[in-house]
This record gives structure tokens, C-alpha cells and sequence, in this order.
């Protein structure tokens, strides 16, 4: 998983996929597939979300705006950014951002 991770994280922006994920690490797509949610319980494109909503929220508290953020973590469209973070985190990113944003 190790190996697996630190391509995820070298690669998110480049649109990792699950072929050359599987490829990196040597596996056929159905034997990466398996395995990979045998140990994250959640499948490739799920976890990949994830990761990329979890940098987008560190990019928000450093005063990065939305779409800057959305772009620079890899999301190619902003509609479909707004969905996934509301799906992931349970609110709007202005919501999020206004939640733990502190004046300065």
C-alpha cells in the first residue's frame, strides 16, 4: 500500500487512474481492484476523491480560494468539485471555509 499511496500522491493532480496505478505496482486491473479495496474498503476512484478533497481543505484554510484550490489539486471541473466536497465533508466549501477560517 505504500508504494501504492506514494504514486497516488506524486501523480493525483495528473489524473491517476487505476491502470497505471495497477501497472506501477505490477498487478492486472482486477487484482490491484481487489486488493485495493481489501485494504482501504472503499474502491480506487472513491479513494482518489478523497485524497483530493482532503488537500483542497488545506489549501482553504491557507486563503486559497475555491477555484484555485479545486484547479490546483486536479479537479478539472468546478460543478463536479462542488459535489464531491459537499458529498465528502458534508458541507458546502464556503460553508467549510467560513467554518474554520480565523481572522487574522
Amino acid at each position: 500500500m505504500d508504494v501504492i499511496y506514494k504514486y497516488i500522491v506524486a501523480h493525483h493532480v495528473d489524473h491517476t487512474n487505476v491502470n497505471k496505478t495497477a501497472q506501477n505496482v505490477y498487478l492486472s486491473m482486477a487484482a490491484f481492484c481487489l486488493f485495493f479495496k481489501k485494504y482501504t474498503k472503499m474502491i480506487f476512484a472513491y479513494f482518489i476523491n478523497h485524497y483530493m478533497i482532503h488537500q483542497d481543505q488545506h489549501l482553504l484554510l491557507q486563503g486559497k480560494s475555491v477555484s484555485e484550490s479545486c484547479y490546483k489539486i486536479g479537479f478539472k471541473n468546478l460543478s463536479y468539485f462542488n459535489k464531491c466536497f459537499k458529498r465528502i465533508v458534508g458541507e458546502s466549501f464556503s460553508d467549510f471555509k467560513n467554518k474554520y477560517s480565523f481572522p487574522i
